[in-house]
């Protein structure tokens, strides 16, 4: 939760309050960017616009207790803008130098499947329609309410609950099925 009292120093443009509104709000910005977007560059400018578009029109937001719902409505809205515009498949890589940091062959191991079961995971949200992952990364990964996601997505409550409801189905269809899969293989 942003203190309010940095967007009231915001709104009255005072620059460290910039700063300090960044440093809160940023890194979860980019790792919400990015769980929608699946691409860091992508996910990289879409936090670059975010933060503009905030900063530009902060003086706007008439309560500051309700930033977290007037920013996350513009970062889905920038994010599914910039998204469109790529029509590219999420791109998925392992670095493979970072496995040369690990001690010992149990860790590269154990690294290697924690990076493919993330992939999965990622993959099967991925593979939700927009509105769906949306309100999958809103509510799980951001801990936003049904009532506040209803406000950022700008749908009823009851379509959140929905949305939030079938996309589990997905995901856990999904899952199931990619688990079968490596059953077979191991």
């Amino acid at each position: 939760m942003i203190d309010p009292d940095i967007i009231k120093r915001c709104q009255q443009e005072d620059l460290s309050a910039y700063d300090e509104l960044y440093r809160a709000a940023g890194k979860k910005a980019l790792w919400t960017a990015y769980l929608l977007a699946g691409r860091m560059n992508i996910a990289e400018d879409i936090v670059q616009e975010v933060f503009f578009q905030c900063f530009r029109n902060i003086r706007k937001l008439k309560k500051p207790e309700l930033f977290q719902v007037w920013f996350n409505s513009i970062l889905v809205r920038t994010c599914w803008h910039m998204v469109s515009k790529e029509k590219k498949k999420p791109v998925l890589s392992f670095e493979a130098e970072n496995l040369t940091e690990l001690k010992s062959e149990e860790d590269v191991l154990e690294k290697v499947e924690s990076h493919h079961i993330n992939n999965i995971i990622r993959e099967a949200v991925n593979s939700l329609k927009p509105s769906m992952r949306s309100t999958v990364v809103l509510y799980y990964y951001n801990n936003l309410t049904l009532s506040e996601i209803a406000k950022v997505l700008g749908c009823f409550q009851g379509t959140v609950k929905s949305r939030l409801h079938y996309a589990k189905k997905v995901l856990q269809k999904e899952l199931k099925k990619e688990l079968s899969r490596r059953r077979v293989y191991l």
